[in-house]
């Protein structure tokens, strides 16, 4: 039977005093919807009636419980072996709904069937954010946003393997220091553009093949093009996605991409974790040391991917395609460089490139999300984007430098969108934001930058003056203070 549809002009979105033309779906549409996506079958199972208060007792990843769609899940066994990897915990005890549709297709919901435990008694209504983002959502899944142009992505391929060529190229007519240097830079470039490409493989943006997105994208462009280990990556970046600069109730880091303590705190909260005098010195200098350490960012991710390869549970097969890959990039690299360069200068274009990668990278990294909201108290999930994600105002080369991730709050929300479309969603998602009155940061690049500097020299000067009341205490007592403030033994 056809779809019914309705197309959205003036009636549905100009509530938020956009016009567009989406296809919204009718009633009829979200019953036989909510049908095919919910095969559990409610006379099949007994269901237990459950609070949320009960629910929420059940957070963390030995006893774990996730509410979808009013439905309650123990994931707890689960969990352990989920495809995806541990960030279905990091929804443990909570309402996992929005996350939990960003990521898996409709026929997910048949799995859940085994670990379904019951319903959410007397629950309350959606709030009216969160719905209109669903609507939001299911109108630009109707207007095709979510699929990918594949023209746009072999203009992709064509560039980054034109940065590789030309990148040889140099070296190839030169090896003079400076022909060492520009080679290095334009490296830089296609490892990081090869990085954006692996990213949007590996969030299913640019196919449907979910094996296809998996094995080319990741093992391919990420593991051999790149040196960065698909299983590593996805497994961090998918907790990010789920809980972007959020901390426990002790302020320590959730989210990964904000676990950066002894080099770098982020905020006075997590600052406040930190006993060690030594770790409090190193911080004190962090927003000095910020700029130095983007240069090393890519030799540690390298480090981190090996060391999954190595260590995390995984299929053997996987772990070889795995190690496999990356050694594969290993061989390439340093063949290249002393292939085409004497022995000092091929050690330095190695070095520089790496340190240009992760230059390149880690600017787009910071730009996105450092310098926000840093918070320890679960929120919806549009609103937990909307504090912790900026954009960057719209330039043409900083759109291509940064993958697309100058949309950063629209990927955020919509993460398996391709790149190509974000812009196109922009304008929705600010009406969003402007009629529930969530700010919609987008800020220049400088402006950007400056508020993450200014974020860490912030925290820097109150480890310097916790230091400094520290050494002062212990002069004039000769008894040592902890960071509470209070003397030990006390």
């Amino acid at each position: 039977m056809a779809t019914v549809t309705t197309t959205i002009t003036e009636t549905f979105w100009s509530k938020w005093n956009t016009a567009v033309n989406l296809s919204l779906i009718t009633k009829e549409d979200k019953i036989n919807e909510a049908k095919a996506k919910n095969p559990i079958s409610k006379d099949a199972i007994t269901k237990e009636l459950l609070t949320r208060e009960e629910v929420s007792k059940h957070n963390n990843p030995k006893d774990c419980w996730i509410i979808i769609n009013g439905k309650v899940y123990d994931v707890t066994n689960f969990g352990k072996t989920h495809p995806g990897g541990p960030v279905i915990f990091t929804q443990a005890g909570r309402d996992g709904t929005d996350a939990f549709k960003l990521f898996h297709p409709p026929r997910a919901y048949q799995q859940l069937k085994e670990v379904y435990i019951g319903d959410v008694h007397n629950d309350d209504p959606v709030p009216e954010l969160l719905k209109d983002y669903r609507d939001l959502r299911t109108a630009l899944q109707r207007a095709q946003m979510f699929k990918s142009n594949k023209l746009y992505y072999a203009s992709k391929f064509a560039t980054v393997f034109s940065l590789l060529a030309a990148s040889l190229a140099i070296i190839n007519w030169s090896q003079s220091f400076w022909a060492v240097l520009a080679s290095s830079v334009v490296m830089g470039l296609y490892w990081q553009q090869c990085g954006w490409l692996s990213h949007d493989f590996v969030h299913n943006q640019v196919t449907d093949n979910k094996k296809l997105n998996l094995y080319f994208g990741g093992l391919v462009v990420g593991n051999l093009m790149t040196a960065f280990s698909v299983g590593w990556w996805r497994t961090k970046h998918n907790v990010h996605h789920a809980v972007t600069n959020e901390c426990d109730e002790k302020y320590q880091p959730v989210d990964p991409d904000i676990d950066t303590v002894p080099l770098l705190a982020w905020s006075k909260e997590i600052l406040d974790t930190v006993e060690d005098p030594n770790i409090r010195k190193i911080l004190s200098v962090q927003h000095w040391l910020f700029f130095p350490l983007l240069l090393l960012a890519r030799i540690s991710w390298m480090y981190s991917s090996w060391a999954h390869a190595r260590d995390f549970e995984m299929s053997p097969s996987m772990r070889r395609a795995e190690k496999g890959t990356l050694l594969a990039h290993y061989a390439t690299t340093i063949g290249a460089a002393f292939y085409f360069l004497p022995a000092p200068q091929a050690i330095c274009w190695v070095f520089l490139s790496e340190a240009f990668s992760g230059l390149f990278l880690s600017i787009v990294f910071t730009v996105s999300h450092n310098g926000m909201e840093m918070y320890n108290e679960p929120k919806d999930f549009v609103t937990a984007q909307l504090s912790a994600t900026r954009n960057i105002k719209n330039q043409f080369f900083y759109d291509w430098f940064s993958g697309g991730l100058n949309w950063q709050i629209e990927h955020h929300l919509f993460p398996t969108m391709p790149r190509h479309n974000l812009g196109k969603v922009a304008p929705h998602v600010k009406a969003l934001c402007a009629k529930h009155g969530l700010e919609y940061q987008e800020i220049s690049l400088y402006a950007a930058m400056k508020a993450a500097f200014d974020r860490l020299a912030e925290v820097a000067a109150l480890a310097r003056a916790s230091l400094q009341d520290r050494f002062s205490y212990l002069i004039l007592t000769g008894v040592p203070m902890s960071r509470s403030g209070r003397t030990r033994g006390e």
